[in-house]
């Protein structure tokens, strides 16, 4: 097998998890010989991963975090002013479909072969990591991608499938997994770092997953989307995420290499300041969750008061020249990220109750005749309930806020615009999915009509991108390595830029 140093990472992350986390088997592999991989630590290295690809320092920090504006830069501010690395964005191309699908496809192949009980629901497990994965790769380039010839050890140029095609894949393919998962049968007993082989809760995550891709195409195919909804809320299907004890997340441990990435990250730099746009947001409607997402200005770990003795909470400005006053961050002059998120613990998301919450409000104020139970306005507040839950603050923390952010709905675009400020606030960390929904629900504040989101201080550097990137560029290797099918994926959007719309982004 070509996945002998892979095996050893899985190795090093399963051996390290083992003492605090259920269901994970200690390995011992010899170094100088290589060893053979079981289904469950091939699953374990695939979803380390994934987590790394998606909430690290350059594809979250970089990327996502940039693009939703979470955050700001410190001082190297090429990135969020869209001047990408191409050498970054060749790894994480790279990342997903070596270091993510293809352990998917072996721990597959090994499941299939020893048939060993209770296999069918490990099999399909992994098709489901393999939905998520592929799901990213397309909306993240914006549609077409290698899918359904990718990962063919007999093709080396695989064809770019159409997004419209990638998505009527990826909800054939939930479908038929939900149908296999039975949980009377076991699932992994070592190696889901997710849901610890729980396939009732794996059932929940792909009907999450469904309906979260069901409502990123529901503008351009709504029949489809529709089809695809009610399939998730049918409760013979197995249900949703309907608490955070359901939440699909990556649990870190505390030491290198095993401790979230974002922590390793700052442990040498500081690159990262909360955004202003953000902190102004949260203060505008006293949000309680600046003080947990953000922390106050402070000297070495001593909190600056002003005048009234009350912690400051200060925005970096977004899209700073290196050379126009950032902080290069000064703790004292910004509020930097805190523990929340950069904690040497603290969870990779992949999809919660919160926003499952809003998609469910988002389904009732479009008045699709799905057989929904509840009001847009009850799954409004159950998504910021849930959102305040997770960060640790009270139930009178949320009902004083909710009274400062009431579910409004003069129409449509307003909801959108409640639901969707809402969800961008409670999905903070993931950074990725929350530029998607900044770009396909292009809200604005629902109370004033005024942008949340601001433009570069100091401009785009890419010329062909002037408010925020619509997707991410194909990698320009692409190009010399799988030419005709990359020329043909290029041709759906006419150029590879950054400044081209996603298939399913009409507003």
């Amino acid at each position: 097998m070509k996945l002998y140093k892979k095996i050893l990472l899985g190795a090093a992350f399963v051996s390290l998890t083992a003492s605090c986390t259920d269901g994970f088997e200690e390995m011992n592999v010899n170094p100088n010989q290589p060893g053979t991989a079981t289904s469950a630590q091939l699953l374990a290295t695939a979803q380390y991963n994934f987590a790394t690809n998606i909430g690290d320092a350059w594809n979250n920090g970089r990327m996502g975090m940039y693009y939703s504006q979470y955050w700001a830069s410190t001082y190297y501010a090429d990135e969020s002013r869209y001047q990408i690395r191409e050498g970054s964005n060749n790894t994480m191309w790279n990342d997903f479909y070596a270091n993510v699908l293809r352990e998917l496809v072996e721990a597959q192949k090994i499941e299939m072969e020893k048939q060993v009980v209770g296999y069918e629901n490990r099999v399909a497990i992994a098709e489901i990591m393999k939905v998520l994965t592929f799901h990213y790769l397309s909306d993240i380039y914006g549609g077409p991608i290698p899918y359904t010839e990718a990962i063919n050890d007999e093709i080396a140029t695989p064809v770019y499938d159409k997004g419209p095609e990638v998505y009527k894949g990826l909800l054939s393919t939930l479908e038929a997994q939900i149908a296999i998962l039975d949980a009377s049968k076991p699932g992994f007993s070592s190696g889901d770092v997710i849901y610890g082989g729980n396939v009732a809760k794996w059932k929940k995550f792909a009907n999450s997953l469904r309906l979260r891709i069901a409502l990123r195409m529901i503008d351009v195919n709504q029949a489809d989307a529709v089809t695809a909804i009610q399939k998730s809320l049918d409760p013979a299907n197995g249900g949703l995420i309907s608490s955070n004890a359901d939440n699909a997340m990556f649990t870190w441990l505390s030491g290198a290499p095993n401790n979230n990435p974002l922590n390793q990250a700052y442990k040498t730099r500081v690159d990262f300041a909360v955004s202003e746009p953000l902190v102004e947001y949260l203060k505008k409607y006293n949000d309680p969750r600046l003080a947990v997402y953000a922390d106050p200005l402070n000297n070495k770990g001593t909190a600056i008061l002003d005048a009234a003795g009350n912690k400051q909470y200060v925005g970096e400005v977004y899209g700073l020249d290196g050379s126009s006053g950032t902080s290069n961050g000064d703790s004292k002059v910004v509020s930097l990220p805190s523990d929340y998120l950069i904690g040497a613990t603290a969870p990779t998301t992949i999809l919660d109750y919160a926003e499952v919450e809003f998609m469910l409000a988002e389904i009732a104020a479009r008045n699709l005749s799905v057989g929904l139970e509840g009001t847009a306005a009850e799954h409004y507040a159950n998504g910021i309930k849930a959102s305040f839950d997770f960060a640790g603050l009270s139930n009178a923390d949320y009902v004083a806020y909710l009274a400062n952010v009431p579910y409004v709905a003069t129409n449509l675009e307003t909801a959108l615009d409640a639901i969707g400020s809402q969800k961008w606030i409670a999905m903070y960390g993931q950074g990725i999915q929350a530029w998607f929904e900044r770009l396909r629900l292009d809200f604005e504040d629902p109370y004033t009509d005024e942008e949340i989101f601001a433009l570069p201080a100091d401009g785009s550097l890419d010329p062909e991108v002037t408010t925020v990137p619509f997707r991410m560029s194909y990698p320009v290797i692409e190009g010399s390595l799988n030419s005709e099918n990359y020329k043909d994926a290029v041709a759906v959007f006419g150029t590879n830029s950054k400044g081209a719309k996603a298939w399913w982004d009409v507003k």
